[in-house]
């Protein structure tokens, strides 16, 4: 398969394969058994956090989204767009949510949704291409960067492992368009892009076995040998893909919408076990540019608000349902707000500061950081004021939801952030010894069947998995609530190629892995 037929491939099924580190520079190999693959074995884990990214593409209007319903310049500056107090419903005593807003109403109340009013960045820009740019790179107005900010975290995992080996499993995965800047790492893309599972194996599976043994030893030969060798490697993504969403589920009903739908993907690969740590989505198609026809109570902004809160509102209880939510959070995030005025099209135009959301069991919710907006003090062109830099968001997110040092943190960001309080923090994923859960396999080494046992000292939330060395999961053993006690659990191994492969206990938060190797 040369270069241009796999690229005529991927554009014709309108999906785009962005090859992991070492796809981009290096010849691929096989995984090995190294402390540093064994790090990424842990990083892709199941057990770990997931973090989920929706973007807001066009520039969502927060002064339509939480309404300052006592502020009379509200109303002055917009008489055609703005929402009357009666009709919001009621957050504080000065803001009301956009009525169609109902699902994140519902989340703040049940404190799992957080709000952060005012957040842009020192000297905003206005251009949406130039903004977006900003808000995933994580860096200053003027600063050009080619990596995004969840990029280099990536680079700080994936630092100790060798050039040409590559994880098992992908890291980041946006469904929906082309992938995005935020997962460009120094070492190349770092996440694969589809729409559907399903179609992005079909794709990826054409033509992905080569004889490249009468390849010549010619620039030429070494151009199809890196193609070969990003089909072969797109392949074996596509197969964890598609396994997770064979075996994934959803246990509620989405709303049939666009964002509904992707989310309900993202559910689905999470219950499933896909190893990605980080999910991208978004509400995309600049719908949020609302220059003309915006609306106000009805129209399209309220739309796409509906859209937005009923589709998070399902994500968030499907997680509960699959017992994932505890390890999933998340946010909104658009390249800019919308002026405070109202326009001569009855539509609002590029702006600055605007409100964004956190969501998820394990955030500090039901909270809203900073005050109202100030509309009597706007910046020398009539746009909001900041109250955060997005970057405090995004530290919390890398410092408190991850678990990363505060070096990390400030190699990321650039610099040092003060991370607003906004997720459970991570407690550290602990190898318990094996004298506190009693774990262990007999007979080890197993022909046909294996007996894992363990006990637990309290009730908890309990999963046995086996797995292979690429982190894949081949049996699932258990889940669900159990009592304290002793446990004994037979498992058959006879179907299994010989080798080492992996058990896994995953009780409450945290996790104990033991070996166990296959012989016949």
């Amino acid at each position: 398969m040369e270069r241009r037929d796999f690229l005529k491939q991927s554009l014709r099924a309108g999906l785009l394969l962005s090859a992991l580190p070492a796809l981009g520079r290096f010849p691929v190999q096989a995984l090995a058994a190294s402390p540093a693959v064994e790090r990424l074995r842990r990083l892709v884990s199941q057990g770990d956090r997931i973090f989920v990214l929706i973007q807001l593409q066009g520039g969502n209007d927060g002064l339509n989204t939480l309404v300052p319903v006592e502020n009379p310049l509200y109303y002055r500056a917009r008489p055609t767009l703005a929402i009357p107090k009666a009709q919001t419903l009621p957050l504080t005593d000065t803001l009301g949510w956009h009525p169609a807003l109902e699902g994140f109403r519902e989340l703040y109340d049940r404190g799992e949704l957080a709000i952060v009013q005012g957040v842009t960045y020192p000297n905003p820009d206005r251009s949406h291409f130039r903004g977006t740019d900003i808000w995933v790179t994580a860096t200053d107005a003027n600063v050009f960067l080619g990596t995004g900010w969840m990029g280099r975290y990536f680079d700080t995992l994936l630092e100790e492992l060798p050039p040409g080996e590559i994880p098992p499993e992908p890291l980041a995965v946006r469904i929906g368009g082309a992938s995005s800047l935020i997962l460009q790492s120094e070492r190349g893309p770092i996440g694969i892009s589809f729409t559907n599972p399903r179609e992005f194996y079909r794709l990826v599976s054409q033509g992905s076995s080569f004889d490249n043994s009468s390849v010549p030893d010619t620039p030429a030969g070494e151009e199809l040998l890196f193609v070969r060798s990003v089909a072969q490697a797109a392949q074996r993504y596509a197969q964890n893909v598609r396994q997770a969403a064979e075996r994934g589920t959803n246990r509620v009903a989405y709303p049939e919408t666009d964002l509904g739908q992707k989310l309900r993907i993202v559910a689905q690969l999470i219950s499933g076990g896909l190893g990605a740590k980080l999910y991208v989505v978004g509400i995309e198609r600049n719908a949020f540019d609302t220059h003309a026809y915006q609306g106000g109570i009805t129209g399209v902004h309220a739309s796409l608000l509906r859209e937005l809160g009923d589709a998070v509102k399902a994500f968030v209880d499907d997680l509960k349902a699959l017992g994932v939510a505890d390890r999933v959070a998340g946010m909104t995030f658009s390249e800019f707000g919308r002026r405070v005025q109202e326009n001569v099209t009855a539509g609002t135009d590029h702006g600055t500061a605007a409100p964004l959301f956190v969501f998820g069991t394990q955030v500090l919710g039901g909270r809203l950081h900073g005050h109202d907006p100030d509309l009597a003090n706007l910046d020398d062109r009539g746009d909001l004021l900041m109250q955060y830099d997005y970057r405090q968001v995004y530290a919390a997110a890398l410092l408190q939801w991850f678990g990363a040092p505060q070096t990390t943190a400030q190699r990321v960001l650039l610099r040092e952030f003060s991370p607003l309080p906004l997720f459970q923090p991570a407690s550290s994923v602990e190898e318990w010894q094996s004298t506190e859960l009693a774990l262990e396999a007999f007979p080890n080494p197993a022909s046909h069947q294996v007996i894992i046992s363990f006990r637990l000292p309290e009730s908890a939330a309990v999963e046995l998995l086996v797995l292979d060395l690429a982190g894949r999961v081949v049996r699932h053993v258990l889940s669900g609530d159990y009592a304290p006690g002793p446990y004994r659990v037979q498992v058959r191994v006879s179907d299994l190629a010989p080798g080492v492969y992996l058990y896994r206990l995953r009780v409450g938060r945290r996790t104990a892995i033991r070996a166990l190797q296959v012989v016949r």
